[in-house]
């Protein structure tokens, strides 16, 4: 029983297939040979590609055993294959298979398949016919390669297919029998059978083709009801449905599309479409799409409804009836007015400020770019890149708060100083630029940025109370400093830092020079980073002496560098650039190691002092290196002194004076460095009890000749005095101050007088340690711990460089 099912379905589908027709409506029929054309397209240059071996061959075998006439006649034939094959090439190329007229495209696929069957069949069968060509199995094979490749082309188009076949097929029967008689009708009959077998097989690729295209047709049919019956029927659905006419009337609108628009359905009705939206290319390419009947998908439109602006995304298509396409569109709506909005503002937040609805970065280079574009020979333009001063202090005393009303104040400021043509941007955090148009001369741009300047100046007043700001300003002018808007911000940002370093509240143009030193900057942060591993830092020593007994107690560590290629380099050149960079922190460290291997193998009375930065205060490896070095060398912790400026204290002052008493308890000594360079506050010194307060050499280079530096040395002396510090003296470089020191009471001195800095093997006293092997003292030298982030601000301090 299961046979007979089986045999029963095998030949109901053999009917389907052999019998099939695509019977269902207009529209899928067109979507069907639209896919023929297709994929006959593509399909059919593959099959020119593989019948060219098969001719060559062919051609081959006639010039090798045939006579003149049927070389000829062969060419004739592989002439008129060639031909249909380039035409066709040309048509599929120029042919664009959505909107050519599709039925005389098949037809002429169908006649293309009897001309080129006929060709390419010929060129074989006639030589082999009469006699000219050995009748052998090559011809065999390339008469079914003939087959195979015709089916293959044709097979996307059924009739052109069996066109093909058949005429392939007969061509060479009807040789095999004229060239064997009665011995090739054997090899007549396997080649129709294969013939009809190659016939059957594409005629099943063929069928389950249209059968997938009727499958997608039908589900995107009751997908597109369904959706329209849903917005239709749909209470609380935001869509409604539409209809019109030929002429694009309104007809039967329902009673959501009167609400929609606050109309009555009366007055709706026989109303043009188009009308109810506002006058707009949007309104534009609704008509246009209305008038060519096509089906069209979300065309946005603006609508005006109670004085305000909606905005509304249209669909539609020509209603299919039982007799045909009607002229009649039917389509679906719905209001997107509050997405129109979202995107609106996020476009607006994509290019503007948030806090102060500035243009930000990416909408003022993309304007910057565009008067670049615009200027004429004889113009010029200037980039102003603005930072704010002590903006960081606002924020930190006052609250965030209180800085983004300063933000908002200065933005406010600065649009009211500049033209209708400039443009100010805030670029992030505390910094701004201005572009400005057709500027005149150089002076007329410092004039500008001066008048910015006292305007930002101006107290702002931030809950009843006044806040002082200012800004520093870096200008670079186009064509003189670059024509290009990432070069001009990024010369102004150059510029910029000049002026923060000539003082702040200023203004400073951008020169080539600039450039320069921003390089050199760069380089020596390159060459700093790889100092330590290429063994380039040396630790001086500059002596620390009794005043009274003339007798050396201590040494002070001064670091240099000796480049391999520079030669020496001194601290004022790559500290500053260490210290904006960060890398002061993995130096210092490298520093206290170091430092403390050298005085290990110094006699015990002789202790070291090591300069601190504010980064490395704020450093969480900090008491961690000290106290490993200390472990690892076994020097006592009272021969290390640690000297702090008053700038670590005005930073963070509670939790810097928490640290610095963790590192008092281990033993080690705090001194004050350059006192009364800073702002002096008694505070500090009643805050935390310093062991030494060192003197700064601008008091002590006129010690003896000026009464003044005298008395403020005697009242540093009688005050550290009184509260058990040490004083220390730098910069001695005269008798005559040290005999002025030595009677206002100091304990201690240094300076050229005594001894520059000197290597470490100057040393008196120094004992080369043994003990210690080679391999030990790199690993102090190279256990620095990597630095953990630390915030460094834009402009610190130089520390003392020695």
């Amino acid at each position: 029983m299961g046979e007979t099912i089986t045999l029963q379905r095998l030949l109901e589908m053999q009917r389907k297939v052999w019998n099939f027709k695509i019977s269902s409506d207009h529209e899928t029929t067109e979507l069907v040979a639209r896919e023929q054309i297709k994929s006959f397209g593509q399909i059919s240059r593959i099959g020119a590609l593989i019948a060219l071996p098969l001719t060559i061959y062919a051609m081959v075998l006639l010039f090798t055993h045939a006579e003149v006439e049927f070389i000829a006649t062969a060419c004739f034939y592989v002439a008129i294959a060639a031909f249909m094959s380039i035409r066709n090439f040309m048509r599929q190329a120029a042919l664009d298979p959505d909107t050519a007229d599709y039925k005389e495209t098949i037809r002429n696929i169908r006649t293309e398949s009897i001309i080129s069957s006929i060709g390419f069949s010929c060129v074989l069968a006639i030589p082999v016919a009469f006699g000219q060509i050995p009748y052998s199995l090559d011809i065999a094979i390339l008469a079914m390669g003939g087959l195979v490749v015709g089916g293959f082309v044709f097979g996307s188009v059924p009739r052109a297919q069996t066109y093909n076949l058949s005429i392939t097929t007969i061509c060479y029967a009807g040789a095999f029998v004229a060239a064997k008689g009665s011995g090739g009708i054997s090899t007549a009959i396997l080649l129709i059978f294969f013939a009809l077998c190659i016939d059957y097989i594409y005629r099943m690729f063929f069928f389950n083709f249209v059968q997938r295209h009727l499958h997608a047709a039908k589900q995107k049919d009751a997908a597109e009801t369904v959706r329209l019956l849903l917005h239709d029927y749909a209470e609380q659905s935001s869509d409604w449905l539409w209809e019109v006419d030929g002429e694009h009337l309104i007809v039967n609108p329902s009673a959501r599309f009167a609400t929609a628009v606050d109309m009555e359905i009366s007055d709706l009705r026989n109303l043009p479409l188009v009308d109810l939206f506002e006058d707009s290319m949007e309104r534009n390419q609704l008509a246009q799409s209305l008038a060519s009947g096509n089906a069209f998908r979300d065309i946005h439109v603006p609508i005006k409804l109670d004085g305000e602006e909606c905005w509304w995304r249209l669909s539609g298509r020509r209603i299919k009836t039982a007799d045909g396409e009607s002229q009649h569109i039917r389509g679906v709506a719905a209001d997107i007015t509050s997405a129109k909005r979202a995107e609106a503002r996020v476009a607006h937040l994509a290019h503007f400020d948030s806090l102060t609805d500035l243009p930000n970065r990416t909408l003022f280079n993309q304007s910057l770019q565009r008067s670049i574009a615009r200027m004429k020979n004889d113009q010029k333009l200037a980039v102003l890149y603005l930072d704010l001063d002590h903006f960081k202090t606002i924020n930190d005393t006052l609250g965030h708060g209180a800085g983004d009303l300063v933000l908002k104040a200065v933005a406010n400021r600065l649009e009211n100083n500049i033209g209708i043509e400039d443009v100010v941007a805030r670029l992030g955090g505390d910094e701004f630029a201005i572009s400005l148009r057709n500027v005149g001369t150089h002076k007329d741009v410092m004039q500008v940025a001066a008048n910015i300047i006292d305007k930002i100046s101006e107290p702002v007043m931030v809950e009843g109370q006044p806040v002082a700001t200012g800004v520093s300003i870096g200008i670079a002018l186009a064509p003189d400093c670059g024509n290009g808007g990432e070069e001009l911000i990024k010369h102004a940002d150059i510029a910029l830092y000049h002026a923060k370093e000539n003082g702040r509240g200023c203004a400073s143009v951008f020169e080539r020079s600039m450039h320069e030193a921003v390089q050199d900057r760069r380089n020596i942060e390159i060459d700093l980073r790889a100092a330590l591993k290429r063994n380039e830092l040396e630790l001086y020593y500059q002596p620390l002496v009794n005043i009274d007994t003339n007798e050396t107690i201590g040494y002070e560590a001064l670091l240099r560098w000796h480049h391999s290629e520079k030669g020496m380099i001194m601290p004022d050149v790559f500290i500053p650039v260490a210290e904006d960079t960060g890398l002061i922190v993995q130096l210092g460290e490298w520093v206290v190691r170091s430092a403390l291997y050298e005085v290990a193998k110094w006699p015990d009375h002789l202790s070291v002092a090591v300069n601190l930065s504010p980064a490395q205060m704020r450093s969480p490896n900090l008491i961690p290196t000290i106290v490993n070095a200390l472990a690892a060398t076994g020097v006592a912790p009272h021969r290390l002194e640690l000297e702090i400026t008053e700038s670590v204290l005005m930073n963070d002052n509670q939790s810097n004076v928490e640290l610095l008493h963790k590192i008092r308890s281990l033993g080690v000594r705090i001194a004050l460095d350059d006192f009364g360079t800073g702002y002096s506050s008694l505070n500090y010194l009643r805050s935390f009890p310093f062991d030494k307060i060192k003197i700064d050499r601008c008091f002590v280079e006129e010690v003896d000749s000026r009464e003044d530096c005298r008395a403020i040395i005697r009242a540093v002396t009688g005050l550290a005095s009184s509260l058990g510090m040490v004083t220390t003296a730098e910069g001695v470089e005269r008798s005559d101050q040290l005999n002025q020191l030595k009677e206002e009471g100091c304990v201690q001195v240094q300076g050229y007088l005594f001894s520059k800095a000197m290597p470490a093997a100057n040393v008196e006293g120094r004992v080369d340690d043994q003990s210690l092997a080679d391999s030990e003292m790199a690993e102090i030298g190279q256990q620095n711990a990597e630095p953990e982030p630390v915030e460094v601000p834009r402009k610190i301090r130089r520390r003392k460089t020695g």
